[in-house]
Order: C-alpha cells, then sequence, then structure tokens
C-alpha cells in the first residue's frame, strides 16, 4: 500500500487551519519564547564576536563585561531589581519545560482527532504532562548534533582560538553536521513512538530507525517534509534578525531628534507587534508540521510488511510485478 502524501499534506493544513485555538493554547508560547531565545542568542553571538581579537579585541569578553555589570546593577538596586530577577528565572523555567509538555500536547491532540476520539482542546495538558519528562530527555539528545550547537562550537574556537584553530576545527565541524543531519533523518519519528506509542527514549530512537530504514522508498518525501519544518526555522531566523534591527533603527532615528522617551516606546511597540507576528506565524508553521509527521508516522505504522517467510497473495505478487 502506498500513501498519498500529497493528500496527507493537504489534510495537514486543513487541520491546522480548522484547529486555530490549539494553535494559539499549545503551539504560541513555545513560539515565543523561542523566538525571544532566538533574539538574545543573536545579541550575544554578535557582541561576543565583536569582543573577540577577530574584531575589536576587547580587554575583557563580553561575556565578562556582561556578567560584571548586571552584579554590579543588582548590587546597587537589590531593592527594586529582585522583581526582574524573579521573572528572569521564571521566563528560563518556562524556556526549559514549556515546548517539551507542550510538543506532547500538539502530537496527542493531532493523532486524537485524526482518529476522531472525542478529545477537548484542554485535555492535552494532561497529555502533555504525561509524556513530559521522556520528550524534555530526548530534546537535550537532540540539541547535541543540533544546528544552533554547531554554530556555537565554531564561533567559540573562532572567538578564543583564532583563524587559524577555526579552519582546522570546520572539516571536523563540516563532519558533525553531516552526521547530525543524519541523525535528524533517522530520529524522524523518535518524538511520535515517545507521544504516542508510550516507549522509552532509546526503544522509540531504535524503532525510528527501522521505520526510516524500512521505507527507504520515501526517503525523497522525508526530504521534502524536512524542508516543510525548514520553513518554521527560517521565518524564526528572518524575525530574529529584523526585531532588534528594526528597533535599534527607531531609537536611534527619533533619539537624534531629542525624544528619548518616545524612541524608546515607538521602539517598544513595533518590537512587541513584529515579536507577535513571528511568534504567530512560527506557531502555525509549527503545528501544520507537527499535522503532516503525525499523520504519516500513523499511516506508516499501520502497514503490514511481509517478511521473508511470509507468502504474498496474488494481489500482491501482482503489484510487485508490475
Amino acid at each position: 500500500m502506498r500513501i498519498s502524501y500529497r493528500a496527507i499534506i493537504r489534510e495537514a493544513w486543513e487541520f491546522t487551519q480548522e484547529n486555530k485555538k490549539m494553535i494559539m493554547v499549545y503551539a504560541f508560547l513555545p513560539a515565543l519564547l523561542g523566538t525571544l531565545a532566538g533574539i538574545l542568542y543573536l545579541i550575544y553571538q554578535y557582541y561576543a564576536i565583536l569582543s573577540s581579537p577577530l574584531v575589536e579585541n576587547w580587554p575583557q569578553s563580553f561575556t565578562t563585561v556582561f556578567v560584571t555589570n548586571v552584579l554590579q546593577v543588582l548590587r546597587d538596586s537589590l531593592s527594586w531589581s529582585w522583581p526582574l530577577i524573579v521573572a528572569a528565572i521564571v521566563v528560563v523555567i518556562l524556556y526549559l519545560i514549556i515546548p517539551s509538555i507542550c510538543e506532547g500536547a500538539i502530537v496527542q491532540l493531532i493523532a486524537r482527532k485524526r482518529n476522531k476520539q472525542d478529545v477537548r482542546t484542554r485535555d492535552g495538558l494532561k497529555f502533555g504532562l504525561l509524556s513530559f519528562l521522556p520528550v524534555f530527555e530526548y530534546s537535550w539528545i537532540t540539541r547535541t548534533f543540533s544546528i544552533v550547537s554547531m554554530i556555537s562550537w565554531t564561533s567559540f574556537v573562532a572567538r578564543n582560538l583564532g583563524w587559524g584553530a577555526f579552519d582546522a576545527f570546520l572539516p571536523l565541524a563540516i563532519f558533525f553536521a553531516i552526521v547530525g543531519i543524519i541523525l535528524t533523518l533517522i530520529f524522524t519519528y523518535t518524538e511520535y513512538f515517545i507521544i504516542i506509542d508510550d516507549r522509552r527514549v532509546i526503544e522509540s530512537i531504535a524503532k525510528s530507525s527501522v521505520l526510516v530504514i524500512t521505507h527507504l522508498e520515501e526517503t525523497l518525501l522525508l526530504s521534502v517534509l524536512m524542508l516543510i519544518i525548514s520553513l518554521r526555522i527560517v521565518v524564526q531566523i528572518v524575525f530574529v534578525l529584523l526585531i532588534p534591527a528594526i528597533v535599534a533603527i527607531i531609537i536611534y532615528f527619533v533619539t537624534s531628534a531629542a525624544l528619548p522617551i518616545a524612541a524608546f516606546i515607538a521602539g517598544g511597540v513595533i518590537g512587541a507587534v513584529l515579536l507577535y507576528v513571528a511568534s504567530y506565524l512560527n506557531s502555525i508553521i509549527h503545528v501544520f508540521a507537527a499535522s503532516v509527521w503525525t499523520f504519516t508516522f500513523l499511516e506508516l505504522t499501520h502497514e503490514d510488511h511481509l517478511s521473508a517467510r511470509d507468502q504474498a497473495d496474488s494481489g500482491t505478487k501482482e503489484d510487485s510485478d508490475e
């Protein structure tokens, strides 16, 4: 039996359009936190490279300067800064746990809704909490060979050891990037075995590897689906680049007109609007991609595969000869 992947993609898009509430409840907040983290990561990388011997060669690294100044501000005004400290800690905790909970909720709701089960949007919280620990564990495994991890290590080597070390490290980085792409492909269905079938992480990785290998004819499709997933990353990168740039430009021009308060207000409002738009688009693409993968997973795991000992019926034989 061959799967109509065009039909799956069309069905996934229709499902996404019909479940806007699920998008706002379970996909928007992780997208918002991810976009904020991306902006902070970009700002850090910019100043870390700027302060390194590669560019301006500051007496101290940006990390040292930043931590020193933050500690000084906290010591000088601890009475009013403690709410900011608490808020920062809460945001970090949310960034670590919310995506895993929401991912479990999204995949469970998609699978159950497709199977015509009577589930409510709020039931997703229960499903997400039940699968939180293994999904959280798996997310940290995948981070070790992610694109962000490769960029971070490459940037670290260049900043701290110079261009010579960077040139020597580059072939190794390229090798690990290729390995990361292969592992990402092999681990395609790991999350779905964890969330839908309630399997352990290692068992899910093994089952995902077998499922991918036994469907080599669908490798091209998997590559196309990976490109669909990458649209989410592209949208996030574009807005991660645009938001701080636009805010900085607005503040610069308004400040030059001797209206600093208006500059910060205008920059903050426009930045918040762009952040909302980026997060909303990101959440839509994430649910759409999750729907495509979930539907594909459900179809592939329902297929019956004949072993070498099984005897095919006449219909199967005729089909194989065509």
